[in-house]
């Protein structure tokens, strides 16, 4: 085991709560905020190996996308949203970190 592993599990959950909470009624840019804040804490544990960040961001876009169907709420779909937008980027800065600056 990775001295940096990580429950992908746990922060797929944690999302899932956030877009819950949205849904009963907290407002979206307080829900987007702790959801921002979630990924970077997610970042911060996930170590500086790129390809092992872009694995795990992999990891966590697939654990997101088993709970959107076209019968979702549209507060909880916004919220998923807007989780993947962040972490497609994150996985896409780690991605281009790994080929440009080799590490």
């Amino acid at each position: 085991m990775r001295e940096n592993e990580i429950d992908i599990h746990y922060y797929a959950t944690e999302i899932r709560k956030l877009a819950a909470s949205h849904q009963a009624g907290e407002t979206l840019s307080e829900v987007k905020s702790r959801v921002d804040s979630l990924i970077q804490q997610m970042k911060e544990s996930l170590g500086s190996d790129k390809a092992w960040q872009a694995k795990n961001w992999e990891a966590l876009l697939d654990q997101l996308n088993i709970y959107l169907t076209n019968k979702v709420d549209p507060k909880w779909m916004t919220v998923i949203s807007h989780a993947k937008f962040r972490i497609k980027s994150r996985r896409q800065t780690a991605i281009y970190s790994r080929k440009h600056f080799k590490q």
